[in-house]
């Protein structure tokens, strides 16, 4: 816990420090391509913020209100990130049609700053992706980041160079890369929370009963969070075994399961008909 409380930490900071380059790039450069790439990296450092408040919730031990833990709390990080950017390309919107058709200058100092913002949210990224789980949609958008980084670089010292109408098409074009990231996570936080079944898991399940000598009748499995599944299964055993026996069979197969799926499962028991 301590170990990616650390990270987590640390991936805020590096965004900060990402972010605040680019910012002074986007204000002072002039850079309306710049200015696209401050706002959304202000958006990427409240993003991490509040996905690191909600991680620390979702891992807290059941309670009261809570049966089976908090895991899925952990979602209102991608949530908000979805808003948080929602927001932010909204802002960009208003900004690049009030500067529509309307000359403006494009300093040096724009691109330079974002080279050098490039640097913090690379190593941001590596270590969202070394977390993985829920931050890997804070990687995502980080590596938007990246993307964006990269395009302003060039097409901000195009704009400055050769012309100003260059800086504002890479300004759209960085635009319309972020609202269809913004699609393709929404249908991924929406398949999140659709109680979607993994083939593999139930395969592999299935397995497991097989070396204990048991079918099952029904297997009902959902992702909760990240990889941990929980469900329930209904299994026939002969009717002439015993409470003690059947429970250290049952015992046992949820174990097995627990530790080599991380799934969590409930088992039912109908007797042989």
């Amino acid at each position: 816990m301590l170990k990616i409380t650390k990270t987590f930490l640390t991936i805020v900071i590096l965004s900060f420090m990402g972010g605040l380059f680019k910012v002074l790039g986007g204000f002072i450069g002039g850079s309306k391509s710049v200015f696209v790439d401050a706002l959304t990296s202000i958006a990427n450092t409240l993003a991490i913020i509040v996905m690191y408040r909600f991680f620390n919730i979702s891992i807290e031990p059941p309670d009261e209100d809570h049966h089976y833990g908090h895991h899925r709390i952990e979602l209102g990080g991608p949530i908000s990130t979805l808003m948080l950017y929602s927001f932010t390309g909204g802002i960009i919107i208003v900004d690049l049609y009030n500067v529509f058709n309307k000359p403006y200058t494009v300093s040096l100092l724009a691109p330079v700053f974002a080279a050098i913002g490039l640097i913090p949210y690379g190593m941001a990224i590596a270590l969202a992706r070394y977390i993985g789980g829920i931050a890997v949609y804070y990687a995502r958008f980080t590596v938007v980041e990246i993307i964006e980084s990269v395009t302003t670089i060039a097409v901000a010292s195009a704009g400055a160079m050769i012309s100003y109408l260059i800086d504002f098409i890479g300004a759209l074009a960085l635009t319309g890369y972020l609202f269809i990231e913004l699609v393709k996570s929404f249908k991924e936080v929406l398949d999140y929370i659709s109680d979607t079944a993994s083939k593999e898991i139930v395969r592999d399940l299935k397995s497991i009963l097989k070396v204990y000598g048991i079918v099952a009748e029904r297997i009902r499995i959902r992702r909760v969070s990240g990889n941990l599944y929980q469900g329930d299964v209904v299994v026939r055993l002969p009717q002439d075994m015993s409470v003690a026996e059947a429970h250290q069979i049952i015992d046992s197969i949820e174990k097995d399961v627990k530790n080599k799926l991380n799934t969590e499962i409930v088992i039912h028991i109908e007797p042989e008909q």
